[in-house]
């Protein structure tokens, strides 16, 4: 047995000595010093994590600065590039392709700047987070894109076009001219519709303000290029073929005279045949409407019943009336049926102008010498073709001279080469807006393009884009004396109606000539029928499609009407007044659209009415509906 007071003679007698020799508080104290360091170690971790924090808080304050940074750096550009698209379509115009180019690089470089800005790791880094706020950079990135393409698909394409083209020079068309013409326009159609598309896309309502200002800044830069590039990608299409590109075509041109008004602007007082071959331009035959029978016992064409009823066979039967309907493809085949009493040509489309209309066509020729040695101007052409040639020329002999030589200078010097592309395009715009010019083709594709437009002499057809009143005027003295006439034409339109829309026509006509200088008129000016200074005159007027007039008055009291009938889809009046000098004349319409239609169902009201010799003025009173 071992002696206890001994020291331990082996080592596990030494370890089992310790492990008795054990009490609690050095256990206590022994288990405080193990978990110290495991203390140590979680608050070295917490440290960590918040610096880490730190850091990721001054990252993200750093990278948010930049982004806005490179966003406002973009904007920038953006908005400096902006100016450079009104500068192009402004140097097309004006067919000035070296500032167009100029312009359209300019945009380029700006735009290159901008798609840098927004771009890079961090950019796109956020850019890639699903987050609504985060659209803004999206818009940007996007924009900037879009830039760059409308740069390189639109505006630099955009810069090669001139419109000069569209010119004739030494009395033909460059027809190749136009076809390299209709691709590039074709080009830049595909680029603004693609970003179109592209903006389209965005959800415009996250964005901010400056973002979306941006954003719109570029759409209204596309449409800048679109009100130029898309009519005259549409024109330039079918010119080629309208111009012989692919066989001889003939075209019937008719000067209407409006001293002798008539629905369509006024009485046909010459024709000319227009032969076009590969673009070139020529004139093979022209008469004088006093050249052709008159009251023939038959239509010279056959005439639809409605037509008939409304008009009353006259329209086919003289020649002086094939313009009184507001249908022109109804003239256009009466005058081709008029032609074919005297010729037999192929007729391929009929062309109507006025006085008027010529007159803002010599703003781009400039004054033309005719042969009689009048000058004719812009400022003179109405005075002188509607009223001071019969003065000069009170023979008919002797003024149908006068008009052929009239009709010949100007065919030379439009197809002369000295004619200003863009007053031209100006001045045919114009005449076309107000009635003075139109055109029917006998070609599917370019009536297609024609449409139911002002150019087209057709009355739309519905009221989808627009509730069309019609109002009208036919001279039934047989005389030159509404060059002293003038009109106006006022609706007042409640289309928000519970009932049904309506509308309330008042058209007034007035007589301005004396009696005493309709004393010493010509009588071929105040005409045979009629006593100088009386001036009888035919209104007709027409509803939108598919209403009814429900009544009428004329200078405020009832009044018998010659025809109450349906034609072209509308309701029509047709009512004679006879003028003295000095006086005027108010018809008031109303009319009803059909019942339960609704101003959702109808474009806004709009009217339709025969060119004067002046301007007529339009009114319309038509409120917003709730």
């Amino acid at each position: 047995m071992t002696d206890p007071s001994l020291p331990p003679a082996t080592r596990r007698e030494q370890r089992a000595l310790r492990a008795s020799s054990s009490d609690a508080p050095t256990t206590a104290a022994t288990d405080n010093e193990r978990t110290r360091p495991r203390r140590r170690r979680v608050w070295l971790w917490v440290g960590v994590a918040g610096m880490l924090l730190v850091a990721l808080a001054v990252a993200g304050v750093w990278a948010g600065s930049r982004i806005y940074s490179q966003a406002m750096q973009a904007r920038s550009h953006l908005l400096a590039a902006m100016p450079y698209v009104a500068e192009v379509k402004a140097a097309m115009l004006a067919s000035d392709p070296e500032a167009a180019a100029t312009a359209a690089a300019a945009f380029r470089a700006e735009a290159a700047e901008a798609q840098a800005a927004a771009s890079g790791r961090v950019w796109d880094f956020f850019e890639s987070i699903p987050l609504p706020p985060l659209e803004n950079l999206r818009a940007v990135s996007t924009v900037a894109d879009v830039a760059v393409s409308l740069a390189d698909d639109v505006l630099v394409p955009a810069s090669g076009v001139s419109v000069a083209a569209l010119a004739p020079s030494g009395g033909k068309m460059d027809v190749a001219a136009l076809r390299s013409l209709s691709g590039l326009l074709d080009q830049i159609e595909a680029g603004t519709d693609a970003a179109d598309e592209r903006l389209a896309a965005l959800d415009h309502g996250a964005l901010m303000d400056e973002v979306r200002s941006g954003v719109q800044q570029v759409e209204t830069a596309l449409a800048e290029i679109q009100t130029v590039s898309a009519p005259a990608r549409d024109v330039v299409a079918v010119l080629p073929d309208a111009l012989g590109a692919s066989g001889p075509r003939n075209y019937l041109v008719m000067f209407q005279g409006n001293a002798e008004v008539r629905a369509s602007g006024g009485g046909p007082g010459s024709f000319i045949l227009l032969s076009v071959d590969d673009g070139a331009l020529s004139i093979v035959g022209e008469a004088a409407a006093t050249e052709f029978d008159f009251a023939i016992p038959e239509p010279v064409v056959p005439i639809d019943a409605e037509t008939e009823a409304l008009y009353s066979d006259i329209v086919a039967r003289w020649i002086a009336n094939l313009t009184a309907t507001p249908d022109f493809p109804t003239s256009a085949a009466l005058a081709k049926g008029w032609w074919s009493t005297l010729h037999d040509d192929r007729i391929d489309g009929v062309i109507s102008i006025d006085p008027i209309g010529l007159s803002y066509m010599l703003n781009a020729t400039g004054p033309i010498t005719l042969p009689t040695g009048d000058v004719l101007t812009s400022e003179n052409a109405a005075s002188l073709l509607l009223n001071e040639a019969y003065f000069k020329y009170p023979d008919g002999a002797d003024s149908n001279r006068f008009f052929s030589a009239v009709s010949l200078s100007v065919f030379g010097a439009l197809t002369g080469g000295s004619v200003e592309p863009v007053p031209m395009m100006a001045a045919l715009t114009r005449a076309a807006d107000e009635g003075r010019l139109k055109i029917w083709s006998s070609d599917e594709d370019e009536a297609a393009l024609l449409g139911e437009s002002p150019l087209s002499g057709r009355l739309p057809s519905t009221n989808d884009t627009e509730s069309a009143v019609g109002v009208f005027f036919n001279d039934t003295t047989g005389s030159k004396m509404d060059y002293y006439v003038d009109a106006a034409v006022a609706v007042q339109a409640d289309t928000c109606a519970a009932e049904a829309p309506r509308w309330t026509t008042t058209v007034t006509l007035q007589n301005h000539i004396t009696a005493g200088a309709a004393g010493e008129l010509p009588r071929y000016i105040t005409g045979p029928y009629f006593t100088p200074g009386n001036i009888g005159t035919d209104f007709v007027v027409y509803t939108p499609v598919d209403a009814t007039i429900e009544g009428w008055t004329l200078n405020g009291k009832p009044f018998d009407a010659i025809a109450h009938t349906t034609h072209l889809g509308r309701d029509a009046l047709r009512v004679n007044v006879v003028l003295p000098p000095e006086s005027t004349a108010t018809l008031e319409v109303t009319m009803a659209g059909t019942a339960g239609s609704t101003a959702a169902d109808l474009g806004p009201t709009t009217v339709r009415h025969t060119p004067m010799v002046r301007e007529t003025p339009v009114s319309i009173d038509e409120p917003t509906c709730g």
